[in-house]
């Protein structure tokens, strides 16, 4: 990860394939089955989430043995991954403008550029949902149990302190970490609340519109009182 990527606010819907491992995934090269395989994942994933989906249905449904899976990923977990693999690397393209408008923001230091800078990211998340919606599925409300849940963790606490770290290098003043990582949290609940009530495409952008109207308006206080 780069020092602009690390300096700029990055709430919890923000998460970079920079800091996910995507290698071990696979234990054998041969993907003449992946696409069946995948395929057959995908329902499984998508249905039950990590800790109810079964590699046995898995294999059922794409017609191949436990064992082929088995030869081509280490365990659940590496499917699982593997799945996300095409949208980590997504991600890390369409949100790596962004850090241009954190930088612009870091300079100078005006609330607008700040809330600039947020809403092009904010502009993103639309963009995911409207061509990878099954994709964001998975990685926000399908992973509890795998590696991916235990990233975003650990990422969750990271980017609040890296956020607490960006307002002290603006303002020479650092927020409440606890206030950062209540607006933070309650964003991407609100998020994993409507990829798992899975409203029709329009009903679902008002919702995450109002979503961050709300929470642009903590973001904006937030600065005023730092200033």
């Amino acid at each position: 990860m780069t020092f602009t990527v690390c300096r700029a606010i990055i709430t919890p819907l923000l998460i970079t394939a920079l800091l996910i491992l995507g290698g071990g995934v696979l234990a054998n090269k041969d993907h003449s089955l992946d696409d069946k395989i995948i395929r057959a994942a995908y329902s499984e994933f998508l249905a039950y989430g990590f800790r109810k989906a079964s590699l046995h249905k898995i294999s059922e449904k794409a017609g191949v043995t436990t064992g082929a899976i088995y030869t081509r990923y280490k365990n659940k977990d590496a499917l699982f991954v593997a799945l996300l693999q095409d949208f980590f690397e997504a991600m890390k393209v369409m949100f790596a403008p962004v850090a241009k408008e954190y930088e612009k923001a870091m300079l100078s230091a005006k609330t607008e550029d700040i809330l600039s800078a947020i809403n092009a990211e904010e502009k993103i998340y639309f963009e995911l949902l409207a061509s990878h919606y099954d994709d964001c599925t998975l990685f926000f409300s399908r992973s509890d149990g795998s590696s991916v849940e235990t990233m975003l963790n650990d990422l969750m606490e990271q980017k609040t302190q890296q956020t607490v770290d960006f307002f002290f290098r603006v303002y020479g003043k650092k927020p409440n970490a606890d206030a950062i990582r209540l607006i933070m949290g309650a964003q991407f609940w609100n998020f994993r609340q409507l990829l798992d009530k899975r409203p029709d495409e329009d009903r679902m952008f008002a919702c995450l519109r109002s979503i961050l109207d709300f929470t642009n308006a903590g973001w904006r206080q937030l600065c005023l009182t730092l200033q």
